[in-house]
């Protein structure tokens, strides 16, 4: 091997390098060449930079970190998980969906991130998938109150009363006492149409004080039994001994409209509607008295998001197919009233609904005999007696 050269002697100052390094430098930076005069972080310094802003409350600096560890390391569950936690704290709910959903390919059975993402599509309002994955924690992991009342929740706010009850049951007998299952049993049993083993709930409840929740269940099974009148004064009592009782506008309002008085009826679902903005039965009853007044542009977004919260309410669709009728969208009111009746042929004002629109679409023969159904269910109703509400 050859001898390395000898430097050069340079007569005069050398010049200096410092503007040809700036501007090497420079070019890099622009050009997103890394530098060579930063050294690179590690994955590990990267995830602990990354945890520190995400605890800091910076979450738009952990979610740049961590989507930067990510492409080092693309199939770190716990990486993967706090970027959706991040996301989620920005309220960016469907990309926090998209992270929870690929860190469960690498870790199909991982709790953790099962419960963030059923979290995340619980605040997106979407109970039917939140559900699903609440039930797979559940089986999982049968010990987690947190998935265990979100679950009983989800089942309550799809109208799913009896899988409610299912899952209730066994924790109510187990835990005599505990005002959260009491509730919610009590509150599914209920809408259920249990009325009587409702109310065994609520004497239960009742024997640790006259409690807000337990007068609201009260007014609830007064409601139920249709002596309105007097759930009216109930829930009313309910919210004096505690305003902020969850589902307590709701239940009023139905109460209100059910003794008539429409403008109260409205006024309790819009309070209902600021104390929870997820809540079913509030936007579906508001949407429903302003279409039967006419306020038809009113009605449409709280019909609508309604059907959004319960695709599969047949109350919900029924409501969105008159909303149609009412628009002169008359093909897809056809549509969604036959095939609501199609499922709930019990369904006495989707066949009024019918009979009318097929008039409207000089359809004779079809009306006639919507008009004929509606008669025989009439009858048959009243050989029964008083029955609940339709779906």
């Amino acid at each position: 091997m050859s001898a390395p050269e000898k430097p050069r002697a340079v007569t005069g100052r050398a010049p200096s390098l410092w503007p040809i390094i700036l501007f090497v430098v420079w070019c890099a930076t622009v050009s997103g060449i890394p530098c060579l005069c930063a050294q690179e972080k590690s994955p590990q310094a990267l995830y602990n930079d990354a945890g520190e802003a995400l605890d800091a409350g910076d979450a738009e600096r952990a979610i740049q970190l961590y989507r930067e560890l990510l492409r080092k390391v693309p199939n770190s569950v716990e990486a993967r998980t706090n970027l959706g936690v991040a996301l989620a704290n920005e309220g960016r709910y469907s990309e926090a969906v998209a992270e929870y959903r690929q860190a469960l390919k690498s870790a199909p059975a991982n709790r953790v991130v099962l419960l963030n993402l059923a979290l995340a599509l619980y605040k997106q309002a979407d109970f039917e998938a939140a559900r699903a994955e609440l039930q797979r924690l559940h089986s999982l992991d049968p010990g987690s109150k947190q998935a265990f009342y979100l679950l009983a929740d989800c089942y309550l706010r799809l109208g799913r009363y009896h899988d409610a009850i299912v899952l209730l049951q066994p924790a109510y007998e187990a835990q005599p006492d505990n005002p959260a299952t009491d509730y919610a049993l009590g509150t599914a049993l209920i809408h259920d149409g249990q009325v009587e083993k409702g109310a065994e709930v609520i004497a239960r409840i009742l024997k640790n004080g006259d409690s807000g929740a337990a007068t609201l269940l009260l007014g609830a099974s007064q409601y139920a039994a249709g002596d309105y009148g007097k759930a009216v004064a109930t829930i009313h009592k309910a919210m004096d001994l505690d305003p902020k009782i969850p589902g307590a506008w709701t239940i009023y309002g139905e109460a209100l409209l059910s003794s008539g008085d429409n403008d109260g009826a409205k006024a309790a679902f819009r309070r209902a509607l600021e104390a929870d903005p997820q809540d079913f039965d509030a936007y579906l009853h508001l949407g429903g008295i302003l279409r039967h007044d006419g306020a038809i542009a009113q009605a449409a977004p709280y019909l609508t998001r309604a059907l959004t919260l319960r695709p599969a309410s047949p109350a919900a669709r029924y409501q969105v197919g008159a909303l149609n009728a009412a628009t002169g969208h008359l093909e897809e009111a056809r549509q969604e009233l036959e095939a609501v009746v199609k499922e709930f042929p019990d369904f006495v004002e989707a066949h009024v609904q019918l009979a009318m629109l097929y008039t409207r679409m000089n359809r004779p023969e079809d009306s006639e005999r919507e008009r004929k159904i509606v008669l025989a269910l009439n009858g048959k109703a009243r050989s029964k007696g008083p029955q609940p509400e339709q779906p």
